[in-house]
């Protein structure tokens, strides 16, 4: 049977390998990778920008490169595209990437900068959270096509709120991020971090 001071020693080791542990984890938060294996992904969720950088990406891969960084400043676009950059790259292309988030990740943009395995983001970064929408010309729709569009267009909300929640290391539910979505919800550095969407906030 162990002495109270056997016991008091113990704990005293458990929790200084617990400091150093989250002294080691901080100190390889906050580090970058080269700047020569750092792609950037600026503007819109295009179709366009969205297939070059992933180009890039395998690029660096096929060099050889181990850590990838992405540096993500978007005022968001369309849904679908930004699901599908985040699918290829976590389920098929399974990069080490670092997310860095900068001035405006917006909508879709968000969806971009969690394809990140380590997410970071810059004290001057803001992070909005809205529904799904769209914008008409002067094209004409049925009701039946109207229906439809309001289906999908909830379907994809559902789907944002999903990879969001999931990217939160189970601080946010689906339900949770709908509402902040349907809020028009703004989010400054601290609070990213304090939800679990970024790792760290860079100075």
């Amino acid at each position: 049977m162990k002495s109270k001071n056997q016991k008091s020693k113990s704990l005293k080791t458990l929790l200084d390998l617990q400091i150093e542990t989250d002294l080691v984890h901080t100190s390889q938060t906050n580090t970058l990778p080269d700047p020569t294996r750092t792609l950037r992904y600026i503007g819109a969720v295009t179709r366009v920008t969205t297939e070059r950088t992933l180009k890039d990406i395998q690029h660096l891969m096929d060099a050889g490169s181990t850590e990838i960084a992405l540096f993500v400043s978007s005022p968001g676009g369309t849904t679908g595209v930004a699901m599908s950059f985040y699918d290829t790259v976590r389920h098929i292309l399974q990069p080490n990437l670092v997310t860095i988030g900068s001035g405006d990740v917006d909508s879709s943009g968000v969806i971009i900068f969690l394809s990140g395995t380590r997410r970071l983001v810059t004290a001057r970064t803001t992070m909005l959270l809205h529904p799904a929408g769209r914008v008409f010309g002067n094209q004409r729709y049925t009701t039946q096509e109207m229906e439809a569009m309001l289906a999908e267009d909830k379907l994809k909300d559902e789907q944002y709120a999903d990879v969001i929640a999931k990217n939160s290391k189970g601080m946010l539910t689906r339900d949770g991020v709908l509402s902040m979505m349907h809020a028009h919800t703004v989010l400054s550095p601290s609070k990213m971090v304090e939800l679990g969407i970024a790792d760290a906030v860079l100075a």
